[in-house]
């Protein structure tokens, strides 16, 4: 049983917990946030194609402004959205590459090798697909479309599947999507840079040895973290030239992972504050004006920060905002492509067929190729019931670019023409990958069991 459904589950049950009880439990199914973000695709392309589309691209282009007396920032709402809001999507991204590495599938070699091989291919083959067609092109900056896998939304369209999918080829598409994010935080810093502004970079990189040396010196507290990581390194890098989301990695890599209690002092300790929270009831006295108890539950809460590590706190806090608010409303002024009747031009397009060889051909291929490359030569083995026919269906589920493509895009090209055909061929592409992964997903797996039909 979910230990924390459980408890909330009190004998004063509030009437509220009936409105949102039903509201936790969809936010904590894998397919919410992808269902999440394809409705507010929908409506964004809704609005972008209506009497409305004028209204639509004027208001993410309002200006608006940050700041104290003479230091303002002032920035159209789409890049708030792009360079700020996105930041904290990669802090989350960044969090999550930690921990794997410490913890998760990437802190064991012959584990890790799979994925990371995996990602790899899945990364160079759609890139080597694109410039194919567009390297003696002006579209050869886009090289970098067709890397990006949308890991909320391959994901959650993933738990459409339910049991017909086994837990370990959820395990491998996560661990495949966070190291293609990794991958394309340092294309986007290395190869989606205009101009550096070297003082701008060396503050950014003297706020980054401050966050290095907070976490040496046993600091804890989210505050520092946020007052220098956004007070710091993210407007460094905002005027540095590099993009500021590289910022939210380089912060999350800096944030605590350890425990400043062990397991068995927090055990110890819990069930000692729980006793003295028993031992100091009084009939008739609510916690509120009871001080004894007040005590104890302020000991329990000092204990439970302790065990936890500060990286874990943020991640929890953070994801539901990432997936829930952060991830929508990049869909919502990104997604709204104006859809041309006449597709026969982007047939004919070699940026639009580039991104879609690459998302729906190059990324399965390239995926599949670097699994087998390195399961053939014994660096690694296939998790179990996993099979090939189920890589073949997840290598299409990471070409799934979707928002990480369309944000690539947004750097890539700054003539609309261009961004509006390569968003229109990513939304095309996305979904045609999805529909081709989940149908072969679906048939290569046991209903019942998530177990592979065959084991040839």
């Amino acid at each position: 049983m979910d230990l924390v459904k459980e408890a909330k589950q009190t004998v004063k049950n509030r009437p509220v917990e009936k409105l949102l009880s039903p509201l936790e439990d969809f936010t904590k199914q894998n397919a919410s946030g992808g269902i999440v973000l394809l409705v507010c695709t929908a409506i964004a392309l809704l609005l972008a194609n209506s009497v409305y589309g004028d209204l639509y691209s004027a208001f993410w282009n309002l200006p608006f402004t940050i700041g104290i007396g003479p230091y303002l920032l002032e920035k159209p709402i789409l890049l708030w959205i792009n360079d700020g809001l996105m930041a904290i999507f990669f802090f989350v991204i960044g969090l999550e590459i930690k921990r794997e590495i410490l913890v998760g599938e990437l802190s064991e070699p012959r584990q890790a090798i799979l994925p990371i091989a995996a990602a790899i291919g899945g990364m160079i083959v759609p890139a080597l697909a694109f410039l194919m067609l567009n390297f003696q092109t002006p579209h050869n900056s886009g090289w970098g479309i067709p890397m990006a896998t949308d890991i909320a939304f391959a994901i959650g369209l993933l738990g459409l599947l339910g049991s017909k999918v086994p837990f370990s080829a959820k395990i491998f598409l996560t661990t495949l999507a966070i190291v293609d994010d990794l991958g394309a935080v340092l294309v986007i810093a290395f190869f989606y840079t205009s101009h550096i502004s070297w003082i701008s970079l060396g503050t950014g990189l003297g706020f980054l040895t401050i966050l290095m040396g907070a976490n040496r010196m046993g600091i804890r507290s989210p505050v520092i973290y946020g007052l220098f990581g956004i007070g710091g390194l993210w407007l460094a890098f905002l005027f540095s030239g590099l993009h500021p989301t590289v910022a939210g990695v380089l912060a999350a890599l800096t944030i605590p992972a350890n425990s400043a209690m062990t397991k068995n002092e927090f055990a110890h300790k819990s069930q000692k504050f729980s006793q003295e929270f028993q031992k100091a009831e009084v009939p008739g006295v609510s916690v509120l004006g009871n001080e004894d108890q007040d005590q104890a539950i302020q000991a329990l809460e000092t204990a439970k920060d302790l065990i936890q590590p500060p990286l874990q706190k943020l991640e929890h806090a953070l994801y539901p905002w990432v997936t829930f608010a952060i991830m929508p409303i990049f869909a919502l002024a990104n997604a709204g492509v104006v859809i041309a009747t006449d597709f026969s031009s982007l047939v004919n397009d070699s940026l639009s067929l580039g991104i879609g060889l690459g998302l729906v051909v190059g990324k399965p291929l390239g995926i599949c190729l670097g699994a087998w490359l390195v399961v053939q030569f014994g660096s690694s083995v296939l998790p179990s019931h996993l099979r090939w026919p189920q890589i073949i269906g997840l290598g299409f589920m990471g070409g799934i670019g979707f928002t990480m493509a369309i944000f690539i895009a947004t750097l890539a090209f700054h003539a609309p023409s261009d961004l509006q055909t390569a968003k229109l061929a990513i939304l095309i592409a996305s979904c045609l990958s999805a529909c081709i992964g989940l149908l072969l997903l679906s048939k290569s797996t046991n209903p019942t069991t998530g177990e592979p039909t065959s084991e040839k």
